[in-house]
């Protein structure tokens, strides 16, 4: 069947029903088992997405950062997958989508904000997805766990308007240690005098000359490129409703500037929801929503030549922005690439471009129907479409060529469609006066195709031309993605005498992602609840014991089929066995078990949860690298691992003080982590990224830091006891590397785990006081025990080029006489490989930060004034303390979702402190 015509079809019967806002909310197989649910509190946030709303939420691990239009970090309950998508699972009014993307960006270390379209004010409620036990439909999409975020609706009354309105700005104030124009020459001259160059040469040499004005400028290329972060929001929402009706309609812009220049992301969205009674038995809920985002983006990943804040901390201080004419006088073009192979700062910010366009519509239509007091029909049909187009364009003008490409126009358009269709019927009733039960039957049907065109050209004549209409073809590519799901899922609760709660269900898949014979799996799952004090209104003690099972079908390979791929050999197509078929290839599945225990006391002033998890992947998806041919070693992929996640989850809230005119309330959160890699029979796995790898290993953590153990400075050549991989013996001042199979050689063979990137124990502490029109609120979270691989500080400790440096390197080991502060040598293109990936530049990434602190005051509205109901001012400062050892911007930094490239900072901008201030008034 044709795809286009179904998607007309699907958006042209939505929004002939009406406009809406669906919520599967309102599907009572997703509301029977109570979920962690985020209070949404007053933190204002500048945060473009929901991220700034998770740091309440105590399950969810959540590292923003500074880096605008770039994806947060997100985790629950551990890390479940090595191979696959290890994200969790989005719901936003029941509509299902992934948190990341599976498809690159142009740059490094870079992943587009999918939940950029979502206007945080429109949120009502976010509730946390630790398992099937939450969800019994998510199945085979819950092994990272999810979060279930429904929107605003209308409510009973007349029309109400909100309009909120706030700013704020954030000061650039991060610096990076680096030389100043004299301290580099000097730093070159002891550079070149170690090369070998003479004292003649040297002193004729025109970067020391004091009459040249090409190198005697005094330029700080950082505060160039920076600039004061701008944010402004504007949103309007109407909500009401009478006795058959309810309906909400919001509208928002969004516009954020980022510390660096031409770094910015701008959302307009719109959302209407209407819930409707036709009849006392059937009611309809409908949605629809349309947002589009622009950002333009910088490179801050591991790609240094085009990296805008380590090219301005690398870039000679005593050269210019611009060229200088033969006679010495400034020009009116940037400067090209320098003698020294460095780009132009203000080239990479102004005229590399990096930007992307963004629109979805989501549409969801349901009905509740009670066919009698005890039975209930439900159904819904969602529909979801977005387009993301996504433009680069690289001229040569004060740009290092990458490669043979001097000029670059590269353009990719990607989209995803999804339609899903539920049912479902539940009964309840009594087995006898004492035993109650509810019974639910429901079926879900779901298909999802995704599309990508790609094409970049090369070597346009000239940098005027920004289309792809100019150039040489260099790649094209044209892929497509589609897969069905089918989920039918039975539940049963029973309670008795409001003491003893049983729920059990069984879900049972089928993804055509893996083939007829291993598609369909079950996934089942049972919870005991006890109410230990019964119905007592002034204190609760509940227990709960749970088991439940879920998997990872997110697989996009199609391994389970034969596969071959084109290449071009010596200039002719061909293709080559880029898989070997495995028809038993079946989802990881993730066995669940928990423990808790949930305690109210003084009137429920006092709240307290505690448990504990176990969460166990088995069937990791792995390649075979046991193959005995060895052309076809590593192109089969089966189910071949374990790993587990376990922890401890504590949450505290309480009511200090609970008055008329005077509140004061505190909640505290604690999770700590334990992960660890079971089995791994096809051996470990090391990914690398750029220079840097991730490795899982039995006994390990996922994606722990794979490099050399630093163990010091050879001070001479008498202490030398090692070689280099090829054989050759290394030079005083190089690294000692730790020779782990003591061959007295240091190869591959010698990397080991140097850090891990998952943290030990994470959470927030939160405070709110209230008093008559003032309130004052603030929000601390933590992490302890993760590790940072501070990827920027070793390139500016590297010594490999001629770059500008920490000042630290003026002591770095010259000679034996001096033998520095535990730096290498210095030495270009480094044949010692003293810059690789080592433990030197691992640190602990533990810290302590007030994320918010915001101070409000709600004015007295006459009760005479008919118009104006509320108005509210306040004012946050975000990120206002920092308690860490960490050494770079911010401990919070921005990387990438794949388990395997965690915690390792590029030198990406940091989020800064930020102050906002808003007004909310309510008519």
């Amino acid at each position: 069947m044709n795809m286009k015509l179904i998607k007309y079809c699907c958006f042209g019967f939505l929004i002939s029903v009406q406009a809406m806002n669906a919520v599967y909310a309102q599907d009572t197989l997703r509301t029977d088992l109570k979920q962690d649910s985020l209070r949404l509190t007053n933190y204002p946030s500048s945060s473009v997405s929901i991220a700034g709303k998770l740091y309440g939420l105590g399950k969810v691990s959540i590292m923003d950062h500074g880096n605008i239009g770039a994806s947060a970090f997100l985790m629950i309950q551990g890390v479940s997958s090595i191979n696959l998508n290890s994200s969790p699972i989005i719901y936003i009014d029941g509509i299902p989508m992934r948190f990341s993307s599976s498809y690159p960006a142009f740059l490094s270390n870079f992943e587009h904000d999918r939940l950029g379209f979502l206007n945080p004010n429109d949120i009502a409620s976010i509730e946390v997805i630790s398992n099937g036990l939450d969800l019994p439909i998510i199945g085979g999409k819950g092994s990272a766990g999810g979060l279930n975020i429904k929107t605003e609706r209308g409510e009973f009354g007349g029309t109400k308007v909100d309009v909120q309105v706030r700013g704020g700005i954030t000061p650039a104030n991060y610096s990076v240690p680096r030389l100043d124009a004299q301290g580099m020459k000097t730093y070159l001259w002891s550079r070149f005098e170690e090369e070998g160059m003479g004292v003649d040469e040297l002193n004729n040499h025109p970067i020391f000359s004091n009459t040249n004005p090409m190198y005697n400028q005094q330029t700080d290329w950082l505060d160039l490129i920076r600039q004061q972060g701008i944010y402004q929001d504007y949103h309007v929402k109407l909500k009401g409703g009478d006795g058959d009706a309810n309906y909400l309609f919001s509208v928002g812009y969004t516009d954020k500037n980022g510390t660096i220049k031409n770094n910015n992301f701008d959302r307009v969205g719109i959302r209407f929801n209407l819930d409707y009674t036709i009849t006392p038995k059937v009611s309809i809920y409908n949605n629809l929503s349309y947002t589009n985002t622009s950002a333009k983006y910088h490179e801050q990943g591991f790609n240094y030549d085009i990296h805008p804040l380590y090219i301005a901390s690398a870039k000679a201080p005593f050269l210019g922005t611009n060229f200088f004419t033969s006679s010495g006088e400034v020009g009116k073009s940037l400067a090209a690439v320098d003698t020294l192979g460095f780009s132009n700062p203000l080239a990479l910010v102004n005229n590399l471009q990096n930007k992307n366009q963004f629109n979805r519509i989501d549409g969801v239509m349901g009905v509740n129907w009670a066919i009698s007091d005890t039975w209930k029909l439900f159904s819904d049909l969602s529909v979801s479409y977005f387009n993301l187009s996504e433009k680069q364009y690289r001229p040569a003008l004060g740009i290092v060529p990458d490669t043979y490409m001097i000029r670059q126009n590269s353009k990719r358009s990607s989209s995803e469609f999804l339609l899903n269709w539920q049912a479902g019927i539940s009964k309840w009733g009594e087995l006898n006066p004492d035993l109650n039960y509810n019974l639910q039957l429901s079926t879900a049907v779901e298909t999802f195709e995704e599309r990508s065109i790609f094409g970049r050209k090369v070597n346009a004549g000239t940098d005027d031309f920004e289309t792809l209409s100019q150039g040489v073809v260099d790649s094209a590519s044209n892929n497509k993605f589609r897969s069905n799901l089918m989920t039918l899922v039975g539940k049963a609760d029973l309670n008795w005498k409001d003491w003893i709660y049983v729920i059990g269900y069984l879900n049972m898949q089928g993804s055509s992602n893996f083939s007829s014979k291993s598609r369909w799996k079950l996934y089942p799952g049972i919870l005991t609840k006890f109410h230990v004090l019964g119905d007592n209104n002034h204190r609760q003690l509940d227990l709960e014991l749970g088991y439940n099972r879920t998997g990872n079908h997110e697989l996009r390979g199609f391994y389970h089929y034969g596969q071959y791929y084109p290449v071009i050999y010596f200039g002719y197509g061909g293709t080559y066995l880029g898989n070997i078929a495995n028809p038993d290839l079946k989802p990881e599945l993730v066995d669940n078990y928990h423990v808790k225990a949930y305690l109210a006391l003084f009137e429920n002033k006092l709240r307290l949860s505690a448990g504990y998890y176990l969460k166990r992947t088995n069937g990791l998806i792995t390649q075979n690298i046991s193959n005995n041919n060895e052309q076809n070693r590593g192109l089969l992929f089966e189910n071949a691992g374990s790993l587990e996640n376990k922890g401890i989850e504590i949450e505290l809230n309480t009511d200090i003080i609970r008055k008329d005119n005077f509140k004061w309330g505190l909640s505290i959160a604690v999770n700590t982590l334990d992960n660890k890699v079971l089995s791994l029979p096809n051996g470990s796995i090391v990914q690398t990224m750029g220079a840097y790898s991730g490795i899982a290993k039995e006994g390990e953590e996922i994606g722990s830091f794979y490099g050399y153990k630093v163990l010091g400075v050879f001070d001479n050549a008498a202490s030398i006891n090692l070689k280099r991989s090829d054989g050759t013996d290394y030079k005083p001042g190089d690294y000692i590397m730790e020779d782990i199979n003591k061959d007295g050689k240091i190869s591959n063979l010698d990397k080991q785990v140097i850090g891990s990137p998952l943290p030990k124990m994470f959470g927030y502490l939160s405070t709110s006081l209230q008093h008559e029109e003032w309130g004052l609120s603030a929000l601390f979270n933590y992490s302890y025990g993760s590790e940072i691989y501070n990827a920027f500080k070793q390139q500016m400790h590297a010594m490999d080029t001629y770059a500008n440096q920490d000042p630290a390197v003026m002591n770095r080991w010259l000679s034996e006489e001096k033998p520095g502060n535990g730096l290498s040598r210095a030495v270009l293109n480094d044949p010692s490989s003293n810059s690789t990936q080592s433990s030197l530049w691992v640190e602990d990434g533990s810290f302590i930060k007030l994320k918010y602190i915001t101070l409000d005051y709600n004015f007295k509205i006459a009760e005479s004034n008919t118009y104006l109901k509320g108005l509210k001012l306040y004012g946050t400062v975000e990120n206002l303390l920092t308690i860490t050892k960490y050494s770079g911007f911010d401990p919070e930094i921005n990387g990438l979702n794949n388990p395997m490239f965690r915690q390792i900072d590029f030198g990406a901008s940091p989020m800064g402190r930020t102050f906002l201030i808003g007004l909310k008034a309510s008519f």
